[in-house]
């Protein structure tokens, strides 16, 4: 199996501490930037939950030389596109251009990453969207499993337990000096990086680079100590929609999983294998074989404080008991028993198959890089990817899965009729704590 090879890149680090990478793709006369920075969710303050993600959205609107709305116009008005936004760990920028732009698209980061405005007016509107967004979600049961997921399972004080665009009543809380303080606290050069992927020279790239980026001040945040506590008993977050005829369900438990883990690739395998996959065991026992739920998936999120193992489906109430038992009988089997041989080589074809297309354009080459950045890969990582997913064995993969599928207490959230729900605990024989939470509670 052929490896894929990232472009040839040049690296270098300006005097204060702001890591630049550029990367040569000339099949097209086209540009990628990429900006990421420490500053995710889970520096949002305690009671500030949403801070960071409001943050992120306010970049682009506004600077102190350019009035709202300039920003997007002035990468539109070239054909091109910029967005912003942040997750639990970092925030982003990015742009796409054609190349021919690149002085302009790195003036324009560089103008939202270090001199956003935060106008008035544009953050009360903002503000005010993002509530209205988080009630507004409160009408789509996915929506409300999947933003109490980590919440039901971690402590509330923990810096990932809020869902990234935060809760109704913090965001409600939230002021323009909360953002700019923010944006001074946790901005800064030493914990940010740039990857500038196609048709560029990396010279070019660097001397504006230093020109633009090279006067920028701002102090460390500092390192964060994440650690994730372990749950001592099951938990169920119940949260009753009026009306539902079927149940969201979802859940989660820990998995310290981290990239250059040994079991890192034997774990993506058996996930492909278990429910992370359209042939996957789950998927046969769950929609296939009983008819429970259209929809079955499972997937590990890696954080940078640790990760979790996740599953999330939906069925119609009465037969919600029944889809927790298949998902707690499957979960132990594979624990104890692993998979078969030919389970292990249609995930491990499906993985390797499926890579190069999340490499095919600019933007995706650039996001690949940063991964390579963030967790410390190597440059061998892309190229052997393939070659280390079709290595894994079944005893690998069943190694993994006798670790991390919900192996320790869990966290389940369950979002629907409060009656149904409480008949498929108890028909799936789940010993665990009940948390009743109201849906307005619940975003």
């Amino acid at each position: 199996m052929r490896p894929v090879e990232l472009p040839p890149r040049v690296e270098f680090v300006l005097d204060n501490g702001l890591r630049v990478v550029a990367a040569a793709r000339r099949e097209l006369p086209l540009v990628s930037l990429l900006f990421v920075t420490d500053a995710g969710s889970a520096r949002d303050p305690a009671g500030k939950a949403g801070l960071a993600s409001l943050v992120s959205d306010l970049l682009l609107r506004g600077t102190k030389k350019r009035a709202p709305g300039e920003v997007t116009r002035a990468i539109e008005a070239v054909g091109g596109r910029i967005d912003a936004a942040a997750d639990r760990d970092r925030a982003y920028v990015s742009v796409q251009a054609l190349a021919e732009h690149l002085p302009l698209a790195l003036e324009v980061v560089a103008d939202v990453v270090t001199a956003p405005s935060f106008d008035p007016r544009e953050t009360e509107a903002a503000r005010r969207r993002q509530v209205a967004e988080l009630e507004q979600s409160k009408d789509d049961p996915a929506l409300v499993a999947r933003r109490n997921l980590l919440a039901a399972y971690l402590p509330p004080d923990h810096p990932y337990a809020a869902p990234v665009p935060g809760w109704t009543s913090t965001v409600a809380r939230l002021r323009r000096a909360d953002l700019v303080e923010f944006h001074r606290a946790s901005f800064a050069p030493q914990t940010s990086f740039l990857v500038v992927v196609g048709d560029v020279d990396a010279d070019e790239v660097r001397r504006l680079a230093e020109d633009l980026f090279g006067g920028w001040k701002g102090a460390s945040p500092g390192a964060q100590h994440l650690p994730l506590p372990r749950r001592a008993r099951n938990k169920v977050r119940a949260i009753h929609k009026d009306e539902s005829n079927q149940t969201q369900v979802r859940m989660v438990g820990p998995a310290e999983l981290r990239w250059k883990d040994p079991l890192f690739f034997p774990a993506m395998v058996a996930n492909v294998a278990f429910g992370g996959g359209f042939t996957s065991r789950l998927v046969n026992e769950i929609r296939v074989n009983r008819g429970l739920s259209y929809s079955v998936g499972t997937t590990f999120t890696l954080l940078r404080g640790g990760g979790f193992f996740s599953f999330s489906s939906f069925t119609k109430n009465d037969t919600v008991g029944e889809l927790l038992a298949v998902l707690l009988e499957e979960s132990r089997r594979a624990r104890e028993s692993g998979f078969e041989p030919e389970e292990i080589e249609r995930a491990r074809r499906y993985l390797a198959g499926l890579y190069p297309l999340g490499l095919e354009t600019n933007e995706q080459v650039a996001a690949a890089i940063a991964e390579t950045i963030l967790f410390d890969l190597g440059d061998d990582w892309v190229p052997r990817y393939r070659e280390r997913v079709m290595a894994v064995t079944a005893e690998q993969a069943a190694e993994a899965a006798a670790r991390y599928f919900f192996a320790e207490p869990f966290a389940l959230v369950l979002v629907g009729d409060r009656d149904a729900i409480q008949r498929g605990i108890e028909e799936a024989g789940i010993d665990a704590e009940v948390e009743d939470l109201p849906l307005d509670q619940a975003a």
